[in-house]
């Protein structure tokens, strides 16, 4: 807790101090570059691809299992047996436990084309930022997460993704 506090207040610090000498501005590296038109496609892409799709299919079917094992449960549980209600809370947990697996797998593979995404385009994002700052006559760039609050005015992530988009 201090530790954030010492950097927010850090933050202000050189921002007021930055204010004074020039303009500020807050920035979002990754959401600049997952906002083009390239990390768009490449993650539809990954939504259409055939092993994707069958994945979300299974999850979707699992989760729709659940529910409906839940529907059931509440209301036909009073009528079961206790050893009913064992198996059906067993069948439930083994359902649930699929389900988690095919949301990791899910999360694993958007995850790995984002990283792709990221590492081919960080240094296009790092030449578009400079080339916003410079043109904008920047004196500070915070990255975003470290700005306790900022105005949109102050926020140049959509600059920067308008010259990726640009520069392809």
């Amino acid at each position: 807790m201090m530790k954030k506090c010492s950097i927010v207040l850090i933050a202000v610090m050189f921002s007021a101090f930055a204010a004074a000498e020039g303009k500020v501005a807050v920035f979002n590296m990754q959401a600049a570059i997952v906002n083009t038109d390239m990390a768009k496609k490449r993650l539809q892409a990954l939504d259409a691809s055939p092993d994707f799709a069958a994945m979300k299919a299974k999850f979707e079917s699992l989760r729709s299992d659940l529910v409906s094992m839940e529907k059931d449960a509440q209301t036909n549980g009073m009528t079961w047996t206790a050893q009913q209600k064992a198996e059906q809370r067993k069948k439930a947990e083994y359902k649930s436990a699929d389900l988690k697996l095919a949301a990791e797998k899910l999360k694993a593979e958007r995850n790995e084309v984002l990283q792709q995404i990221m590492q081919q385009m960080a240094p296009k994002a790092k030449e578009a930022l400079e080339s916003v700052v410079k043109s904008g006559d920047y004196s500070l760039v915070l990255d975003s997460s470290v700005a306790y609050w900022a105005d949109k005015g102050y926020d140049i992530t959509p600059e920067v993704t308008k010259k990726l988009n640009k520069s392809k």
